[in-house]
């Protein structure tokens, strides 16, 4: 199905295969390659125990809507000039940045939108006086592709969002 899986089947690395790579603190980048063929990047966020984060959904917080959000956003909705990011909400979001926490971006979009969604964030904030940024920050997605989150995601949205803020809430028990 397209996933990365680890040396024991499951979908998540191991402590001892994360503490092999020289990470440094905040964004790392990744390279997934079968030989010298470059498959995909990744960004791996690494952050301390003790640090703060702030849970930021995309989709009706940052976006105006959660679904018209998804089109508004793509590079079609850009190119058109539909607007759809909340204004002030780079402003805000540099303001809780600023005060130490660090940002995890979640939304529904499909992983096959990552790329996009990525540069969705970095793109807005240019109407704001004086134009401000959207700060760095880990993006979790919908790890199935488009159609398996139009199928299974956008049909149950809060449910998925629900799951998906459980799950994180594991990875600091």
């Amino acid at each position: 199905d397209g996933r990365c899986v680890f040396g024991d089947g499951t979908y998540v690395p191991q402590v001892h295969e994360i503490s092999q790579l020289p990470l440094r603190d905040g964004r790392n980048s990744l390279d997934f390659r079968v030989g010298s063929t470059l498959l995909a990047n990744a960004g791996l966020f690494s952050w301390k125990w003790s640090d703060l984060i702030v849970i930021v959904d995309i989709d009706g917080t940052i976006t105006r809507t959660d679904s018209g959000g998804v089109l508004a956003s793509s590079e079609f909705g850009q190119q058109l000039g539909l607007a759809h990011a909340h204004k002030g909400v780079c402003s805000a979001m540099s303001q809780i940045a600023s005060a130490g926490y660090r940002l995890l971006f979640l939304t529904a979009r499909p992983i096959t939108r990552s790329e996009a969604t990525r540069k969705y964030l970095s793109t807005i904030g240019h109407e704001e006086t004086p134009p401000v940024m959207m700060p760095e920050g880990a993006l979790i997605t919908s790890a199935m592709g488009t159609l398996g989150t139009m199928a299974n995601v956008w049909k149950d949205l809060k449910s998925y969002k629900l799951t998906q803020l459980r799950e994180i809430e594991l990875l600091f028990r």
